[in-house]
């Protein structure tokens, strides 16, 4: 209501599912990066530091200079809101700049950029499935171990969530499903994400770890994996797609990221520099194609860093290959 005047409302309670989807996804492109495009663990580790601060450096800066102009131009929007954390904005952006601000649940995000949560999860299931598949010793396990206890509980609970998406690509390589299966997996499984609003509430009551829930999101992995089978059985009856629609949706694809972090302190951008009535359509162009717009632009910055930090990191990393195979 504060930004669009309740436009498009209705997905709203989407909204924690597509992160749901976020996590398995992040798990089924990392297991296929790790068997085909990744050497070993020092290319993992550089592409792993490479993606997260390429752009989590750039959001980190956004959102602070959004930030400090909104709170002066349009308090009404900052001061008291419950989405924007005006205490220990030092150690916020610190926490942040490390992926700890959701060690122990501590709910350290930067400023508005409540988003910046997950990145806490990406960053030990990337440093934990690194672990699992390039450590050959005994003692992988204790530091396994070790890692789930600084994360704590909550990030530890919801690792199955991001595993699910690494059995969904190693299905891939070893089920073959009749056309059939796969339709009824293709839209089984949409059929749980799309009621997820409807199943949530159900679930709710039932386990909690650190005052978050935690079946609801289990129940959404579950429908997001087996739509991933179902929707992969079906590719192989399919004709492939024109390459150049591939280039276009590969494009398209690649600026998600960008966008997860940088939508939040640009929608409250938008919103204190154009018109306003929220329910103006003019604002709502503004809010909405602006930060699409401004996420397109910025994203080629953020590949570039991410080129710089690979090439820097892969530079100072010892220098020993080894193939893995999940």
């Amino acid at each position: 209501m504060y930004w669009t005047g309740g436009f498009l409302w209705q997905i709203g309670a989407y909204g924690d599912t597509c992160v749901v989807i976020f996590f398995v996804l992040s798990g089924f492109v990392i297991a296929y990066v790790a068997e085909n495009k990744e050497s070993g663990w020092q290319t993992y580790a550089a592409s792993r530091i490479s993606r997260l601060w390429s752009v989590a450096i750039p959001a980190l800066v956004l959102t602070f200079v959004i930030d400090y102009a909104g709170v002066r131009i349009a308090p009404e929007l900052y001061i008291g809101k419950p989405w924007y954390a005006e205490d220990n904005p030092t150690l916020r952006y610190i926490a942040s700049f490390f992926m700890l601000q959701e060690v122990w649940h501590l709910k350290l995000v930067p400023g508005i950029n409540a988003p910046f949560w997950s990145l806490s999860f990406e960053a030990f299931y990337y440093l934990i499935f690194g672990l699992a598949i390039y450590v050959k010793s005994y003692w992988k396990w204790p530091a396994i171990f070790l890692w789930f206890l600084v994360g704590g509980p909550l990030i530890a609970i919801l690792f199955p969530i991001w595993a699910l998406g690494v059995l969904a690509y190693k299905n891939t390589r070893q089920l073959t499903l009749s056309k059939s299966s796969s339709y009824a997996l293709f839209f089984f499984g949409l059929l749980i994400i799309i009621a997820s609003p409807l199943l949530r509430p159900l679930t709710s009551t039932t386990f909690h770890v650190l005052d978050d829930v935690v079946v609801g999101r289990w129940v959404d992995a579950g429908g997001i994996y087996l739509h991933l089978l179902g929707a992969y059985g079906l590719s192989s009856y399919m004709d492939p797609l024109p390459k150049k629609l591939q280039a276009r949706i590969a494009q398209v694809a690649a600026t998600t990221f960008c966008l997860y972090l940088f939508h939040r302190p640009l929608i409250q951008f938008f919103s204190f520099v154009g018109p306003e009535d929220a329910n103006s359509w003019l604002r709502r162009l503004l809010v909405i194609g602006g930060t699409l717009i401004i996420t397109m632009l910025l994203y080629p910055l953020t590949e570039k860093l991410r080129l710089i930090l690979r090439n820097f990191s892969l530079d100072k990393l010892p220098y020993r290959v080894k193939e893995v195979k999940l």
